[in-house]
């Protein structure tokens, strides 16, 4: 990539950040389109085309520029099949991607100090019958920096060269000449008069299109004695690469100044190390003073009652028998299971509980300070990037990805609560057998054994299956309700872990996103307009 490829865009690039910042990048862009319709082919190499019918003596031309047979002349139809370069020898790497576009694969170098920034492209003839040669040439015309229409006294008239052609392309293109070559055929006025017609015929095809006259120069590539007159020819060409030299240096002026005004107003100084709008410190504080407000609208702690009470809930339908699964059964339809211990649920209702504004007011008394010392024209944006309801809806889909990301919610179980269950199983059936039984003793009043009991004395066995049964079922009881509340407070505890470290993960990452936008459309403005100055 050349000096002005990298320079152009490098201010695209400072334009595109500064548009981020909301800076009017109107002008630059005016500046780069200008210079891709202005300048012709983007690297730093001349690049002239000559284009001309069957045996005009185009070859001989660039013959008898480079000072030595380069490529082939002949009067046969075509001559020139292949499109032929003629390049400086330092410039190949540069002139590269057109040559491979055009399909050129015969390139010829040279180290000539007059022409050593000019290459010469020897395009295929452009009467040829053959109908990819004459697509090649007008895809290659407005590609390069000039062409060269090449005719000669015989050709001058030539229809092809003038209804096809010069009246198609004239109008449409900056960097033009025509050169009458064999010029020593002709007497002097008979080289004036023909001089005068191609001017004449030129400036008709020009006029529609307001482009500047077109020059009609006179060449000899091949003249009896052995030598060329290319003087009119190797002036216009040392006129047209300096032009080039100097329009790019004056490109090379409007990027830096455009490069530095897009900068100036974004408050950055290339020169220096740009800084962020909120320090490491501030926007640390901020966003951990959002978290624990988001995290207070989350409302942790009724998460983790949520948790241990649907950890219970699965125990009792598990391992309390027949009561509890009863029990179980009015707590779901009655909706106070789905109320009281439905974790997912009462995660994914988190907005129902407690705003967001706490959070928001956080992140933007931090950014009071960075929207004052803004440049006037970076305020508006900066100012945007902290509006309030953007900012509780930034946090507001910060909170559902951590909630989405998370794993499902599985309520903890435990494989001894179907054994518990089943000794609940036993002693609620024991507590029926024996609450019969009293039933049948007291009204038939038969005998039935005793047990002695210290301190009570004997006690009837129906009674005392009963109080046994039912302690049985008291302990079985307490005992799935402890290890219930132990799973359940251990798993309350992990969830709370994972959905703080996710909505802290979530908030620091995406939190300020609008600032950060801005922020890296900062960086990167501060280093466009490093580099450009540093090419300077």
């Amino acid at each position: 990539m050349t000096t002005t490829d990298r320079e152009l865009a490098t201010l695209l690039e400072a334009a595109a950040a500064a548009d981020t910042l909301s800076i009017d990048t109107q002008p630059a862009r005016v500046v780069h389109a200008d210079a891709l319709e202005r300048l012709g082919y983007p690297g730093d190499t001349y690049v002239l085309a000559l284009v001309g019918g069957t045996g005009v003596g185009k070859s001989s031309l660039l013959n008898a520029l480079a000072g030595e047979p380069v490529s082939v002349a002949s009067v046969r139809r075509p001559t020139t099949a292949e499109p032929l370069a003629w390049i400086p020898a330092g410039d190949r790497v540069d002139l590269a991607p057109l040559l491979e576009w055009l399909g050129v694969s015969d390139v010829r170098q040279h180290d000539g100090d007059k022409l050593r920034s000019i290459a010469i492209i020897d395009l295929p003839d452009m009467d040829s019958t053959t109908v990819a040669h004459r697509e090649r040439v007008e895809a290659l015309l407005p590609r390069v920096d000039a062409v060269a229409w090449v005719t000669d006294p015989e050709k001058y008239h030539d229809a092809v060269l003038h209804d096809d052609f010069l009246q198609t392309w004239l109008p449409r293109l900056d960097r033009q000449a025509i050169l009458l070559n064999k010029g020593d055929r002709l007497t002097a006025d008979d080289r004036e008069r023909v001089r005068r017609d191609l001017q004449a015929d030129a400036a008709r095809a020009v006029a529609s299109g307001k482009r500047p006259p077109v020059p009609v120069l006179v060449t000899s590539a091949e003249r009896p004695d052995g030598t060329a007159d290319l003087g009119e020819f190797l002036r216009w060409l040392a006129t047209g690469a300096e032009a080039k030299t100097v329009a790019r240096a004056r490109l090379t002026a409007s990027v830096l100044d455009q490069v530095r005004g897009l900068a100036s107003a974004a408050g950055i100084d290339p020169t220096v190390q740009a800084e962020a709008f909120l320090t490491p410190a501030a926007r640390r504080d901020a966003l951990q003073a959002a978290t624990t407000a988001v995290l207070r609208a989350v409302d942790l702690p009724g998460l983790e009652r949520q948790a241990v009470a649907a950890t219970r809930a699965r125990a009792r339908s598990r391992g309390t028998g027949p009561m509890g699964v009863l029990t179980s059964l009015v707590y779901r339809i009655s909706g106070r299971e789905s109320r009281a211990a439905d974790p997912e649920g009462y995660l994914v209702r988190w907005r129902e509980r407690a705003p967001l504004a706490p959070a928001v007011e956080a992140l933007r008394l931090a950014l009071v300070a960075p929207v004052r010392a803004a440049t006037p024209a970076v305020r508006p944006a900066l100012a945007a990037a902290v509006e309030p309801v953007a900012l509780q809806r930034g946090l507001e889909r910060a909170v559902d990805r951590a909630i989405a990301r998370r794993e499902r919610l599985e309520t903890p179980s435990s494989r001894w609560w179907p054994i518990i269950g089943f000794l609940q199983t036993l002693a609620t059936a024991s507590i029926v057998l024996s609450v019969a039984w009293m039933i049948i003793w007291i009204i038939t009043g038969s005998p039935v054994d005793s047990v002695d009991v210290p301190v009570i004395g004997l006690v009837p066995m129906p009674f005392a299956l009963l109080v046994v049964s039912l302690f049985a079922g008291y302990l079985l009881a307490r005992m799935i309700g402890l290890h219930a509340g132990w799973l359940g407070r251990r798993w309350a505890g992990r969830l709370r872990r994972e959905v703080s470290t996710a909505v802290e993960r979530e908030i620091t990452e995406h939190g300020l996103a609008p600032l950060d936008r801005l922020e890296h459309a900062r960086l990167a403005l501060w280093t466009a307009s490093r580099d450009v100055i540093s090419r300077a």
